[in-house]
């Protein structure tokens, strides 16, 4: 995405949240683990690997001023921030939502969805509730990106599982899905999923565009 905008004439910071992430594959202009790394943490404090992704977000909570600043600091025309992959560090502690609140200018997540892991009727409600609890707790609107779109032409797509009844799945797996996928539509925003893929550029002006329709008042993410 970043290589997009730029190809676009506008200006990209990059930033690296992920303080597990051995090897970052574009230039970071903020790299968290100039704070605080799991590798060093397992080493120094002798933890696995679960207890020093968890200590490492006590750590960055600790210095999140610091930190909240670092990035501010990155002038472009656009921020974007490559959070940790596990959601529960992120997302369910006081990591991301304290993180989020400290930053200035407008924000929208982008929730990337491997199309593996949506490939079924009941995945769909679940990826959707997934959606609504991470625009519920960071606060800030949410577009659902479908990854790969290169690569998942043997994948069934995730619009043709729209508007097809769960029910036809029997036992209690299929009860509640439909049971959630009846309060989810409920709740969610109608917005169009975008299938994208960052090794042949599709979908880049899609979602370049669904960005821009989120903080218009005439946008229609349908």
């Amino acid at each position: 995405m970043g290589s997009w905008m730029q190809s676009q004439g506008y200006t990209v910071s990059r930033i690296n949240l992920d303080p597990g992430a051995e090897l970052v594959c574009y230039p970071v202009d903020f790299d968290i683990r100039e704070y605080v790394t799991v590798a060093e943490l397992m080493r120094r404090e002798q933890l696995g690997p679960n207890g020093a992704l968890i200590r490492a977000a006590e750590v960055v909570e600790a210095k999140l001023e610091a930190i909240s600043e670092r990035i501010g600091s990155c002038s472009a025309d656009f921020r974007i921030l490559d959070t940790p992959g596990q959601m529960e560090i992120f997302l369910f502690r006081s990591f991301g939502p304290s993180l989020v609140s400290k930053i200035t200018g407008r924000s929208v997540c982008i929730f990337t969805i491997d199309p593996y892991l949506a490939s079924t009727r009941l995945d769909v409600p679940v990826i959707k509730l997934l959606a609504l609890i991470i625009e519920l707790r960071l606060g800030i609107p949410t577009l659902e990106v479908i990854t790969k779109s290169d690569l998942n032409r043997s994948v069934p797509s995730w619009p043709s599982f729209e508007g097809v009844s769960i029910a036809q799945v029997e036992g209690l797996s299929g009860e509640l899905a439909s049971s959630l996928a009846s309060i989810v539509g409920e709740l969610e925003k109608k917005r169009r999923l975008i299938p994208v893929s960052s090794k042949t550029g599709e979908g880049m002006e899609d979602l370049y565009k669904a960005i821009g329709e989120l903080f218009c008042s005439c946008g229609d993410l349908t």
